[in-house]
């Protein structure tokens, strides 16, 4: 270990006040090289609210990185060769500029954000490790692995060809539009496309990784005139402004292997042509629309009630005692400061609603917004095991998150005649009824992302995360739609947060706090929308 690595660890032992033991398995994260192990080594680490920071100052040293720091400013810069690595301390985003021009003669800009604001501490910039360390091979140009049981990253050597599951994407004009081929390496699901009538073509693509670089050099064609590509942790979007008049894009499939098809179509010269008449009462329709998606409704499902008591805590609360609390406490703070704004309950007392029907009640209300409010446990009482998740709907992807998932649809159970109710939503079969919902994962995913930085700043409570499962109460709302877990009632801390008054105020706070940014944030689009389609 280095002497500057050393001195750098024995100050943050300080900063985070942890036993005086130097090197401790807490303090440290190992670094093995797999081509050069004789540079393997330890860096700084430490835990804070449940995630692992590890100092990035000595990363970069023991790999030999060509960085710039800033010590007034807080900042750090990574340069290679076709890109450059900004991170701010006290700031969750990692600015990325390609050192090639653009076709308009800029730098080529993408932000990633990371689960949690980075610390400058110690002379050090402390970035937060996800459980794999997914965004470790961006900042060293490697491929990099974390295990998160051994506290080991492992780096590969910078001669390894990065492996992308969307490399590159073609542009390929036609005599009445353009086809955007999406160049895949393996199959894609979920695949949201999403045309404004302001030329704007967003397509999000799930769970996918991309050479955002490569597709950002690209010179437009045909009717595409700009191409932004953004790689995020969750998702790939990519961004197309497009020219002329539109009438249609339509996402297909190439059976011949993996590529992603998206046909955008131009108007011809029978559609462009529209009467005055006909080109006001377009105009009137879009207004419509665009007013028929304010975010004017909002439905709060308190999870359980009735017979159905969910979860029991350490002294045995109850899960449908917790729900409703904290759901009555949202609801009054939307109805006290956002007048514009309906507030529709699934429940408002102890009674018992089956699954299918909150997302009926969800529809029949006309819902832009449905949050369902839930608490977490596990068998084993008491359990360390604490903190909030925020659910997206999707077929669980660990065997944790499918594990909640079931126990929170075991309510079906309960309900008379649920064979046939849910007959649907088999194991075989349950990707096809969620891919129904994609066309508001974008949206669920702003306000889950948003939802999760307020209970963490507001409550105190630990977060883990933005997850995805596959629960049926989500599954009938035609709209953005979340699953809280607020807190584990198996916890002997998080019970007595979750059964007290100020407790559940304080996950209200939150919520609604995330409420309004994301109300701000989601009517702002569609203010654009209208502006920019009215010049």
């Amino acid at each position: 270990m280095t002497s500057s690595v050393l001195r750098r660890l024995s100050t943050l032992i300080a900063f985070v006040c942890a036993p005086a033991f130097l090197f401790s398995q807490e303090n440290t994260v190992r670094v093995e090289f797999e081509l050069h192990p004789e540079k393997s080594t330890v860096i700084g680490a430490f835990q804070r609210q449940g995630a692992t920071y590890i100092s990035l100052t000595d990363l970069v040293q023991v790999a030999q990185l060509n960085a710039f720091e800033n010590h007034e400013a807080r900042k750090l810069e990574i340069k290679f060769p076709s890109y450059r690595i900004k991170i701010s301390g006290g700031n969750p985003f990692i600015v990325i500029t390609g050192t090639a021009p653009s076709s308009s003669g800029g730098r080529r800009q993408n932000i990633m954000q990371l689960s949690r604001e980075v610390i400058f501490a110690a002379n050090s910039y402390f970035v937060p490790l996800d459980g794999r360390g997914l965004y470790l091979d961006l900042l060293l140009n490697t491929p990099v692995t974390y295990d998160r049981t051994t506290r080991v990253i492992r780096i590969g050597s910078p001669s390894v060809a990065r492996g992308f599951d969307i490399p590159s994407l073609r542009l390929e004009p036609k005599a009445n539009g353009t086809l955007i081929r999406i160049t895949a390496t393996k199959r894609l699901e979920d695949i949201e496309s999403w045309l404004r009538q302001d030329n704007w073509l967003y397509v999000t693509i799930p769970d996918a990784h991309a050479d955002v670089t490569t597709i950002n050099a690209m010179k437009p064609a045909g009717l595409i005139r700009n191409i932004v590509a953004i790689q995020s942790p969750a998702s790939v979007q990519l961004t197309f402004k497009l020219t002329g008049r539109i009438a249609t894009s339509e996402i297909l499939r190439d059976e011949a292997n993996h590529d992603i098809l998206i046909s955008v179509r131009a108007q011809g010269k029978e559609e462009t042509a529209l009467p005055e008449k006909k080109q006001h009462d377009l105009q009137a329709g879009l207004e419509d629309q665009r007013k028929r998606w304010e975010l004017d409704v909002i439905v709060i499902d308190p999870g359980h009630g009735g017979k159905d008591w969910g979860a029991s805590g350490v002294s045995g609360v109850r899960e449908k005692d917790v729900t409703l609390g904290t759901a009555l406490k949202l609801g009054k703070l939307i109805q006290k400061s956002m007048k514009s704004v309906k507030v529709v309950f699934t429940r408002k007392d102890d009674r018992f609603v089956e699954l299918d029907r909150r997302g009926q009640i969800a529809n029949e209300a006309g819902g832009k917004l449905f949050i369902s409010i839930h608490a977490n446990s596990l068998k084993q009482k008491p359990h360390p095991t604490r903190g909030f998740e925020v659910y997206l709907l999707r077929p669980g992807r660990t065997e944790e998150a499918i594990a909640i998932a079931e126990r929170e649809n075991a309510v079906i159970e309960l309900e008379e005649g649920y064979e046939n109710r849910y007959k649907e939503l088999t194991d075989e079969n349950f990707i096809l009824v969620t891919m129904a919902q994609t066309a508001h994962m974008r949206a669920s995913e702003l306000f889950a992302g948003l939802a999760q930085k307020e209970l963490e700043s507001t409550t105190g409570l630990q977060n883990r995360g933005v997850k995805q499962a596959g629960f049926y109460v989500l599954v009938g709302a035609s709209m953005p739609n979340v699953l809280v877990e607020t807190a584990y009632l198996s916890n002997k801390q998080d019970e007595r947060f979750l059964k007290s008054e100020s407790g559940q105020q304080k996950i209200a706070d939150a919520l609604f706090g995330s409420i309004k940014r994301y109300k701000e944030e989601y009517e702002k689009q569609l203010t654009e929308g209208k502006d920019i389609g009215q010049r």
